[in-house]
């Protein structure tokens, strides 16, 4: 059975052994601050273990080419026989050797492997491919070099065929390789299919993101959009008893709700890491540092998410983002869940949703319209005669005139209104206007000069809106979407790489709450109902009013891998085979028993009433 065209396959693939060990390594040199503080033989150890999911891969993904190679018929090593398998070879590998390369870059972005969720971002994709490929060329380059190479190292066929074997002997062959290639699709004989989470069993949890490799988590995610039911509880009665924390709101004596306005303005990209008030003044927001001492700036808030499309259901519906696809765009998207728009317009007030990039950017604008906020002005919008002039040749309008733009829009809007605008010039390739060229510090990396423009548009934003007689009659919500690029090495690990900031301003009140609780992107839905004294029955409990300090903070998020729970002292995680492990952020590692089963609950609630439409089951239980 171990003839001349069986080792001349099984050459051929170790040929692609050998790309996916270099495609790990050329990962690893460009995301090295992600894994610096694992040992040299920590990172060794997870070459070797990624060996396994390569192994999975390449069976996967050279399939037909291995049922082509020993086809029970014909004379498999003609030379024209040869060159179609060469083509096929090729063909076969290039793409996923192209996604492995986007994903050097892109898990800066996403802090994981992709999978199929990257089919969400598309149309965006598409419309800057443009401006992509100039800005990642040398990846381009790097593409087009390994294909070359992989079509140059080909094992070649003997110039003279070998004997022919008998056809029932092929069959065997073929028969034989079959059962290596099942073995090596399901990565062992263990009982269950080697799957994503199963690189993340060796302690260190970064390093899981190195063992996998791209290939293997894109062809595992097709067709898993759906949510597996968990059953840590056997009752929703014991469930709801494990949840920690609920949404509670105070209402006035006179059961009145406040009817002040509220201004979210969500930054794009703004890492807690380049913000100065939060790191001892050493940052690239000077401006946002300024307003944060007259308002509350919550030094240890986080995202529920590492992607844009996965903040908005996070900060505007309160839904943490824990699950492998964005809900958004996930099959759950038309699932009952009320919103800002649906709260406040219950509340008689005015709603808008400001982007300026491209209409349908994300799927903002459906999902928007789907949180119950009234109107969405995207760049379709913006005004035809400044479109040209305010245009950053990428994405959208530049901070500075659109949020201008915004005010003015504002403007003409009924009071109380509520109006959210999400920032984009902090957006890769990080494009600021001609004129500000070379005013905000460079920094250590390509995002910093783009954070210092985005500062000071909104420096530019708060002076004219201090100018507008609804300003002083508002309530300022500042947040950022998620983190990008570290250079700080106390970011440089899992909750660090979620860390953004929130900042509370009202130009007419000084605010009170605890700044050093920890919060959330889902604590800032109830933290608005609490502040406008609203009816709060239509709350999820994942977060609280930040405002309430009589109760400790917490923070929830997924990475692909393993849930986190991050509280005061530590942070709590639970990974994909139901195992709790504790993360002490000062030294002491107390009994995190219920911890973990706090954890369960977040996780069983989300992903069980999710599934069966029935997320406010919570509230409707306390009536």
């Amino acid at each position: 059975m171990f003839d001349g065209s069986l080792r001349l396959l099984l050459r051929r693939l170790g040929l692609v052994f050998l790309f996916y060990t270099l495609l790990r390594a050329i990962f690893l040199l460009f995301n090295y601050g992600s894994f610096a503080d694992a040992s040299s033989g920590q990172i060794v150890l997870a070459f070797v273990h990624g060996l396994r999911f390569d192994a999975a891969a390449v069976v996967i993904v050279n399939a037909l080419f291995i049922l082509l190679s020993l086809f029970p018929h014909g004379q498999v090593q003609h030379r024209t026989y040869q060159r179609v398998l060469h083509w096929v070879f090729v063909l076969s590998n290039a793409p996923f050797i192209a996604l492995a390369l986007v994903d050097v870059e892109f898990f800066k972005f996403i802090g994981r492997r992709s999978g199929n969720e990257i089919f969400t971002i598309t149309g965006d994709i598409v419309n800057q491919l443009g401006q992509l490929a100039s800005y990642y060329w040398y990846m381009g380059l790097g593409f087009m070099a390994l294909v070359v190479v992989l079509a140059r190292l080909f094992p070649k066929a003997p110039a003279i065929p070998v004997g022919t074997s008998k056809t029932w002997q092929r069959y065997l062959r073929l028969i034989g390789m079959a059962a290596f290639v099942v073995l090596g699709i399901r990565g062992g004989v263990q009982l269950k299919p080697l799957r994503p989470a199963h690189a993340f069993v060796y302690g260190h949890t970064s390093l899981g993101h190195l063992t996998l490799n791209t290939p293997f988590t894109f062809i595992k995610s097709i067709g898993k959009t759906k949510l597996e039911e968990k059953h840590y509880f056997d009752s929703d009665k014991e469930l709801l008893a494990a949840l920690p924390f609920g949404p509670e709101v105070k209402a006035q004596a006179d059961g009145k709700p406040i009817r002040e306005n509220v201004m979210l303005i969500i930054l794009e990209s703004f890492g807690s890491e380049y913000v100065g008030a939060l790191n001892n003044g050493e940052g690239y927001t000077p401006f946002l540092d300024s307003l944060s001492a007259e308002g509350l700036l919550f030094r240890n808030n986080y995202a529920n998410g590492r992607k844009s499309i996965e903040a908005l259901p996070s900060i505007i519906s309160g839904l943490p983002s824990l699950m492998q696809e964005p809900y958004i765009t996930s099959p759950y998207q038309s699932s009952t869940v009320y919103s800002l728009g649906h709260i406040l317009s219950q509340a008689g007030y005015t709603s808008a949703f400001f982007h300026g990039a491209i209409n349908g950017s994300m799927g903002f604008d459906h999902y928007t319209q789907m949180a119950g906020i009234a109107r969405y002005y995207g760049l379709d919008e913006y005004p035809t005669e400044h479109r040209d002039r305010d245009y950053d040749g990428t994405w959208g309008i530049f901070d500075e005139p659109y949020l201008q733009y915004v005010i003015r829009e504002l403007n003409s809007f009924q009071q109380p209104f509520f109006g959210s605008v999400f920032t984009l010039s902090s957006h890769q390739p990080y494009a600021i206007p001609a004129k500000y060229k070379g005013r905000f510090p460079k920094g250590e990396t390509e995002i910093h000069e783009s954070i210092g423009y985005a500062d000071h548009a909104l420096r530019e934003f708060f002076k004219t809106a201090s100018q507008q007689p609804w300003y002083n009659n508002t309530l300022f919500v500042v947040v950022s979407d998620h983190t990008q690029k570290s250079v700080r090495p106390e970011y440089q690990h899992e909750a660090g790489y979620y860390r953004v900031p929130l900042l509370l301003f009202h130009p007419g009140k000084k605010l009170e709450a605890d700044v050093n609780k920890v919060t959330q992107h889902a604590d800032i839905l109830p933290t608005l109902v609490d502040y406008l004294k609203l009816p709060s029955g239509r709350l999820l409990p994942f977060g609280q009013s930040v405002l309430d300090s009589s109760k400790p903070g917490h923070a929830l998020f997924y990475n692909g891998a393993s849930y986190f729970m991050v509280q005061q002292e530590g942070m709590t995680e639970l990974t994909a085979d139901d195992q709790v492990h504790y993360h002490s952020f000062n030294g002491e590692t107390p009994d995190y028993t219920q911890r973990g089963q706090q954890l369960k609950a977040y996780v069983q609630y989300f992903q069980n009433k999710l599934v069966a439409n029935d997320l406010y089951h919570w509230a409707n239980s306390k009536k």
